[in-house]
């Protein structure tokens, strides 16, 4: 007896390994989809590429011009039309050395000097003008009769103007000499106010013992009381008696 297993012809024998396909075995885009499918899941989940904040900033900025998104354009605009403004404007002043400011005493022969003044500044007050029974009111940018007084304290010069000078009448006290007289029993009389241009007024009338009371007088010339005062300060009038 053999001990000797036989041989099993019935076992198949053992089929040969498959090999991989090839690229060649496949048709392009059979080819091109198996090389996506084995990409690794890293590459699939990369980040698109930050947006260039560059973009915005060619239109909206903020920098200098703080934290509110602004146009750089019309800002640029804007910037560029001041810088124009302020060449002009100090070529212009430079060429015409300020704004000529004139003064208007109203009187041929009582002048006040013209000043010279730069655009924003103010105009220096000129002392008063002297015109003989007025007071200087102040200067109007407008002549008689409408008044508009210029503020030398505030207004500032904005081009070449002209101011005139507002007068009034000026009023001063009349005194009395009774030359021996007396006004109710008193060698003195209280004197009254008048105004340059005006009427006298009424006018004390005073007595004497053994004289009779003509008028009064000022420089050689009787005073009334319709008399117009073309005296120009205070003066004193004389009785004068017959």
């Amino acid at each position: 007896m053999n001990d000797t297993p036989e041989k099993n012809n019935d076992l198949a024998p053992a089929a040969p390994a498959e090999s991989a396909p090839s690229r060649g075995d496949f048709p392009d885009g059979v080819a091109a989809l198996s090389a996506a499918e084995g990409s690794s899941p890293a590459s699939q989940d990369e980040a698109p590429p930050a947006e260039n904040p560059m973009i915005k900033k060619r239109w909206f900025g903020r920098g200098i011009y703080g934290s509110k998104d602004v146009p750089i354009r019309i800002l640029d605009g804007i910037i560029a039309a001041m810088i124009v403004a302020a060449v002009v404007l100090t070529i212009w002043g430079a060429a015409h050395n300020g704004f000529s400011i004139t003064f208007n005493t109203g009187v041929d022969d009582i002048t006040v000097p013209a000043q010279t003044v730069l655009h924003g500044e103010l105009v220096t007050e000129p002392e008063a003008p002297l015109r003989p029974g007025y007071n200087l009111v102040g200067w109007s940018t407008t002549p008689d009769p409408e008044v508009n007084l210029w503020d030398f304290d505030s207004y500032q010069v904005e081009g070449d103007f002209t101011l005139y000078a507002v007068w009034e009448p000026a009023s001063f006290p009349v005194r009395f000499d009774l030359d021996g007289g007396t006004v109710d029993g008193r060698s003195e009389v209280d004197p009254i106010t008048v105004t340059y241009g005006q009427a006298y007024g009424a006018l004390p009338v005073p007595e004497k013992e053994g004289a009779v009371f003509a008028g009064w007088m000022y420089s050689g010339q009787i005073i009334t009381e319709d008399t117009t005062v073309t005296m120009t300060g205070e003066h004193v009038l004389t009785a004068l008696w017959e």
